[in-house]
């Protein structure tokens, strides 16, 4: 080998420095380049019939404790009207996310399925975001749709959000409820000006 590993890193460190300070770097962004906040509207509401205790569903693991929740099924309804428009898989995916030993966060890990209701076509969702486990439990999470309904191919192709609540003090006995809102980006897209 020409060169050893550490002086190699040292090169490249030094190279790749001077490259960005020839490239003149800025420190702010320039005016012609508008960079819109994101905003969303929401599409679906759901309530998820959860495997009882969800609070006592944790494994504890080496960054925390895991959590291993499953769902029992569920209703997704339009968010504008109200109609049911896709049924929960029971017994498909569930929460796997993690409660940090070192900040108290959860860090949620979802993965559910959905039939919709009038194409029967199925659609896969996974969330990752960040929130609190206990009698309280929220997140909220990006979320990531895959769905061949072609009705709902603008939910494949956007930037999706996800808010979480579990209520435990409210829930049937025997029962644990959870609830959820999908949000789609509206937003433009950014743009640099001529």
């Amino acid at each position: 080998m020409l060169f050893s590993p550490r002086l190699f890193k040292i090169i490249c460190a030094a190279f790749g420095t001077s490259m960005l300070a020839r490239q003149g770097v800025h420190a702010t962004i320039p005016a012609d380049v508008s960079i819109p906040t994101p905003t969303f509207e929401p599409v679906y509401d759901a309530t998820l019939l959860l495997v009882p205790n969800v609070a006592q569903d944790l494994v504890a693991g080496p960054f925390g404790e895991r959590a291993f929740i499953g769902f029992l099924g569920g209703n997704l309804t339009n968010y504008a009207t109200g109609a049911l428009e896709g049924q929960i898989i029971p017994g498909f995916g569930g929460e796997f996310g993690v409660v940090s030993s070192s900040n108290g966060m959860f860090y949620t890990d979802v993965a559910l399925a959905v039939q919709w209701t009038d194409d029967d076509k199925y659609a896969f969702l996974r969330v990752h975001g960040v929130g609190e486990l206990g009698n309280s439990t929220y997140a909220t999470s990006y979320t990531r749709l895959e769905t061949d309904s072609t009705t709902r191919q603008n939910l494949v192709e956007n930037v999706l959000l996800v808010s979480i609540v579990v209520d435990t003090n409210n829930s049937p006995s025997n029962e644990t409820l959870g609830y959820f809102r999908l949000f789609v980006m509206n937003s433009t897209k950014p743009s640099i000006s001529p």
